[in-house]
């Protein structure tokens, strides 16, 4: 029976594809088998192209753990003969776990041969004092050798973040190139007049999907540097796009250690931001305002792609508190079917109720108490609140970041400074939102009473049910304006919704209409009748309401983020190792 021999090549970047690492490696083993009359397995022999032996990477999720195994589980004949150019070909992990792969490979049978000095390491080999300590010199020195070239690249990387040099760093935005590092970077106009487009309809209040939606319909062609998708947008291209801080020219370093690429793919965010890094390409104000939009309608956790659901994410059932769905109806009178959550899971029985009988009423109430009126100062308190909003949230992921950071590498007088930077942020930005809160309570203290916006009204019914772009856009843009003055309308179908208005905390009962045929409700139905004079049916909910002593159950809403303050209190004050 001949002895299998099988080899196991291995390289550790995309670089080196380009030379003749794998061939020499290959022809080396193939020479050695015709020297010692063996003959190699070409089926079995392995090939870890672009894994780190430093990493280990060849050995979590590449061919070295597959040979590993097969060895553990006795899958290989005893006499089974591997063939490495050397140890570090292996291996270039620590001695403790590169000597524990070593042994977990020859106590179970196997031969291994390194070919650039022709020793054999075996369970026979291995009993000699010399061999044993050669074989740990030897993997020691595979891992010495890259840990002082990894400790000397993140110097390098080091020296250059704190110069801010670009020249070091070649990837960029899909946005913008270069000619070489030595060449400043110059702005694709093509794609960023794209990138402008998604933050503009985002602004608008249009989601990912929508804008991914419209970008395929009207052929945009893709921004991003790497398009695996082609010419094709995919649902999370615009929030890619949304979220990265590139487009104001600014850049936030990442930590690109092992121990970082094994928590995120990209590494982690050091929460150090530079700015006028890279060319801008758009305005501080659109970044806000799409911002701002994409932060009101994260009350909503899934909409429609005509934007028919203008209440999504505010309105609840007043029964149960569940959320109120939307099942449009593209024909009859009833326009929509507005459903209990619970009770499309068959959990309540809440009464369903047709969305002609509530959308009116609610909008009337909504929009004669000018909350969403054309009214400058208003609309201009209600962006502001929007932006503090914004830049608070971005304040806590900044400080998120640098904590996460701080465990990772340890104390630093940069880390330190830049949180202490961010906190002093936070709280001038807190102070801001009470003083726009005070500010907003004086002016609706002394507001009077507001005449009926009717012009306003007729044009958001004109466009409630159109399938038109048009209408389309002016859904989308509607929607977001109610969000950002209503907290909640708790509703009762056929009977009243309370309208919860933000800032103020004022309550509104709202009378919805009652239920008719529409043959009776219709007066355009062809076989119209009018309705007959009887009273109105008991609405118990409509006269609790009017009376002060309706309570709506508690809507559930989705989780809010937790504040990370408490998570970086007992890192910011840690001692300076230097003292």
């Amino acid at each position: 029976m001949t002895t299998k021999v099988i080899s196991y090549t291995r390289f550790s970047s995309a670089r080196q594809a380009k030379g003749h690492s794998e061939q020499r490696q290959y022809e080396a083993a193939l020479k050695w088998c015709k020297e010692n009359g063996h003959e190699l397995d070409t089926e079995m022999s392995l090939h870890d192209p672009g894994f780190s032996a430093y990493a280990g990477a060849n050995l979590k999720r590449g061919g070295l753990g597959v040979l590993q195994l097969a060895c553990l589980n006795g899958q290989l004949p005893a006499d089974t003969i591997l063939l490495i150019e050397a140890f570090d070909r292996l291996t270039r992990m620590p001695l403790p776990e590169a000597y524990e792969l070593l042994l977990s490979l020859i106590n179970n049978g196997l031969t291994i041969v390194t070919l650039n000095d022709g020793k054999i390491w075996n369970n026979k080999t291995m009993k000699s004092l010399e061999a044993f300590m050669l074989s740990l010199v030897s993997l020691y020195r595979g891992f010495q050798e890259s840990d002082i070239k990894s400790e000397r690249l993140r110097a390098k990387y080091k020296a250059a973040r704190e110069n801010r040099s670009n020249k070091e760093f070649g990837s960029a935005p899909g946005w913008l190139t270069r000619e070489s590092k030595d060449h400043p970077w110059v702005v694709i106009e093509e794609k960023a007049a794209v990138v402008r487009k998604v933050f503009e309809y985002a602004a608008k209040g249009y989601g990912t999907k929508a804008i991914a939606k419209i970008a395929n319909e009207q052929g945009w062609i893709v921004p991003t540097r790497l398009a695996r998708t082609g010419t094709r947008w995919h649902a999370r291209m615009p929030g890619i796009i949304l979220r990265n801080r590139a487009v104001l020219g600014e850049h936030e370093h990442r930590i690109h250690t092992h121990e970082a690429h094994s928590k995120h793919w990209k590494g982690v965010e050091t929460g150090i931001v530079y700015s006028n890094f890279y060319p801008r390409i758009i305005s501080d104000e659109l970044w806000t305002e799409a911002r701002a939009s994409i932060e009101t309608r994260k009350v909503a956790a899934k909409r429609d792609n005509n934007y028919y659901n203008i209440f999504s994410g505010i309105m609840y059932c007043g029964r149960c508190g569940a959320p109120i769905h939307r099942k449009t109806e593209k024909k009859g009178y009833s326009r929509a079917q507005l459903v209990c959550a619970d009770r499309l899971a068959g959990i309540t029985e809440c009464p369903s109720f047709s969305a002609v009988t509530a959308d009116p009423r609610i909008l009337e109430a909504i929009l004669t108490r000018k909350v969403i009126a054309n009214n400058d100062y208003d609309a201009e308190y209600d962006r502001a609140l929007s932006e503090v909003d914004y830049d608070i949230s971005e304040c806590d992921k900044q400080l998120n970041n640098l904590v996460e950071t701080l465990k990772q590498v340890g104390y630093s007088n940069h880390l330190s400074q830049a949180i202490r930077s961010v906190e002093g942020d936070k709280k001038k930005l807190l102070v801001e939102k009470d003083r726009l809160k005070v500010w907003r309570g004086m002016r609706a203290r002394f507001q009077t009473q507001v005449e009926e916006n009717t012009e306003m009204l007729d044009e958001a019914m004109q466009h409630m049910y159109e399938a038109t772009e048009e209408s389309r856009d002016y859904r989308a843009t509607l929607h977001l304006k109610i969000a950002r003055a209503v907290e909640t309308i708790h509703v009762w179908g056929y009977e009243v919704a309370i309208i919860e208005f933000k800032h103020t905390g004022e309550l509104v009962p709202v009378q919805l209409d009652y239920k008719r045929l529409p043959s009776r409700a219709n007066t355009h139905a062809r076989y119209h009748k009018p309705p007959k004079p009887k009273s109105p049916p008991p609405r118990p909910n409509l006269d609790a309401a009017m009376a002060g002593t309706l309570v709506p159950a508690e809507p559930r809403r989705m989780k809010q983020r937790d504040d990370v303050t408490a998570r970086y209190l007992d890192v910011q004050e840690a001692p300076d190792p230097s003292d």
